[in-house]
């Protein structure tokens, strides 16, 4: 079931920040939204919570149409009774999550349609034109051996090409599915994404907004900083992020102090150690976090516009690339076969 959550998280904003009760949020909710998909899970939620479940656990059995923030945020606001204010700092970040998307998808689309029409130019040649031609070719020539041999040679070509892209895609899956099945190969491919040239800075800025964004939820509402770690860990998707602040509130449980605890762990950046120290120093961990959340979205959106302006010049010369090869590789071979006519 595909919902518009943009449009549920903005509803329920509107709604519970005119002091209604989350119940009746949810029943007008349900009343507003005109989609039958929006109206159906709007309406689950709802009959979950009159039921006395809590709307981050209704909204748990949804988790994989909500972003990675969406439910551990709902849990922290409903823990802090905050839950008006997070919906509305949810409804800014999925509309910024949008608009980015929605930049990346223009920026590639026009790319990504000239490599993908260069590769059915190429399996239309390979399965349709050559054998034809090569029957043109051996039945007008004396020279067929040769020809054949010409022939046998584009098609190899092909098959080489293609058993690459058939190598990668399987690894690919093999990856995801070890990922899914081992929580130590997750966390060791998690792990290994952050070392990544380029990807690894994306990941880790993305996943800083959204740790720093719960944490500044939990410091406003004066939670303890241990606890508000561990709530904090459940907003971060990168498994290997995820130990590290695991890690970092056992080291504060045990008495250690919150800036080293970061520092220690080399996979968090110094931007936002240097923040938590600077909050152990003059104890206004809300203001730290709030300067870190707003680093953090400032910095990713900055990314993502910046890899999306250079992907969209690197797919062209992708698809020009394979071009030139099709040209290569086929046409002008083609040509020099009519030649020898």
């Amino acid at each position: 079931m595909r919902v518009n959550v943009l449009l549920f998280t903005q509803t329920m904003n509107a709604l519970l920040s005119s002091s209604l009760q989350l119940q009746d949020a949810l029943a007008v909710c349900c009343e507003i939204l005109s989609g039958r998909r929006d109206k159906k899970f709007c309406m689950k939620i709802l009959k979950e919570v009159n039921e006395g479940r809590r709307l981050g656990e209704a909204l748990a059995e949804f988790g994989g149409m909500l972003p990675p923030l969406y439910v551990p945020l709902v849990s922290i606001g409903e823990e802090s009774g905050m839950l008006a204010q997070v919906f509305v700092k949810l409804s800014g970040y999925i509309k910024d999550r949008k608009n980015v998307r929605g930049k990346l998808i223009q920026a590639l689309s026009y790319p990504v349609l000239v490599l993908v029409t260069a590769a059915a130019v190429v399996f239309i040649l390979v399965l349709f034109v050559m054998p034809r031609l090569e029957q043109i070719f051996m039945a007008f020539t004396e020279s067929s051996g040769e020809i054949g041999m010409q022939m046998a040679r584009m098609r190899a070509h092909v098959y080489t090409a293609c058993v690459i892209i058939s190598a990668l895609a399987v690894s690919g899956i093999v990856c995801a599915a070890i990922y899914a099945a081992s929580d130590r190969a997750a966390r060791a491919l998690d792990g290994a994404a952050l070392r990544i040239p380029g990807l690894g800075k994306i990941i880790t800025a993305m996943q800083m907004h959204d740790f720093s964004f719960a944490m500044k939820l939990l410091s406003c509402a004066r939670f303890p900083l241990v606890e508000s770690l561990a709530y904090a860990s459940a907003a971060v998707s990168n498994r290997r992020l995820k130990e590290a602040v695991l890690s970092v509130r056992d080291d504060v449980a045990d008495g250690r102090d919150a800036g080293d605890a970061f520092a220690s762990e080399t996979v968090f950046p110094q931007y936002l150690s240097v923040w938590v120290k600077i909050a152990g120093r003059n104890g206004n961990t809300a203001e730290a976090f709030s300067e870190l959340c707003d680093y953090y979205s400032a910095e990713s959106e900055a990314i993502l516009s910046g890899a999306a302006a250079v992907a969209e010049p690197v797919f062209i010369l992708i698809a020009g690339a394979v071009i030139i090869a099709v040209i290569s590789q086929f046409i002008i071979p083609v040509f020099t076969l009519l030649g020898a006519l």
